[in-house]
């Protein structure tokens, strides 16, 4: 027995050992029992390759390719009259002024050029509450809800199957959101909160102000403060 242990104890130190020192700096050729994939047949980025008549790894698109990306193309970005909205316009992507701060109100500028080089004013009209509208149905709705109450179709989910991540849909028509700065409503929107997914990658910076422009009108639809309701829709309520 004890020749036993002895012959154990020898075998476990060897094995401790000879583990310990893998990864160790040494000057000598390394004994590997499992390489860990560090010899791979494979061709790297700006390799030489005997196999074909140019001796380079990287291959040059086919003939007839179609180019996807962007659409940045390296002659315009890189003409020397190329100026980039967004850099010129970071509140428009951000939501936040130069001190980092939610805007209160919409950008003041669009990410579009009038022709006399400067930025055109961003204005609210049909066209962007359309927008909005049909962006929100599709990425809002549901969960909450078409009139942003969280009462979307997840909401029944949650009361079907118990889902507790899905009980965290936010009613949008309470008070503490109707006072959100509209940045912050962008900003929700483009990076997330709480169980709610970011639609920064879904929506492009247009689509996420729409987005909340329509919140907005819904947000009206149910709550219209009294010095903006019309007397007509008064004497009626009355």
């Amino acid at each position: 027995m004890s020749r036993y242990l002895t012959f154990l104890a020898i075998v476990v130190v060897a094995v401790i050992g000879f583990l310990g020192f893998q990864g160790k700096t040494s000057k000598q050729t390394p004994i590997y029992v499992f390489d860990d994939m560090d010899y791979q047949p494979k061709y790297k980025a700006q390799g030489e390759n005997t196999f074909f008549a140019d001796g380079r790894d990287a291959r040059p698109p086919v003939a007839g390719s179609v180019a996807r990306g962007t659409g940045l193309e390296p002659t315009k970005v890189f003409s020397a009259e190329y100026r980039r909205a967004e850099s010129l316009n970071a509140s428009f992507v951000t939501g936040k002024d130069e001190k980092g701060n939610f805007l209160l109100d919409f950008p003041a500028k669009s990410l579009t050029f009038l022709s006399s080089g400067e930025l055109q004013p961003y204005t609210i009209d049909s066209k962007v509450l359309e927008l909005g509208r049909a962006k929100y149905q599709i990425y809002c709705a549901v969960c909450h809800g078409d009139a942003a109450d969280g009462n979307g179709i997840m909401k029944v989910r949650s009361a079907i199957e118990g889902d507790i991540a899905i009980n965290t849909i936010a009613n949008l028509q309470t008070a503490i959101y109707r006072a959100y700065p509209q940045g912050q409503i962008y900003d929700v929107i483009n990076n997330g909160k709480n169980t709610m997914m970011p639609y920064g990658d879904k929506l492009s910076p247009e689509e996420r102000w729409a987005v909340v422009a329509y919140l907005r009108a819904l947000q009206l639809s149910q709550f219209s403060p009294p010095e903006i309701t019309p007397a007509s829709i008064k004497a009626t309520a009355k």
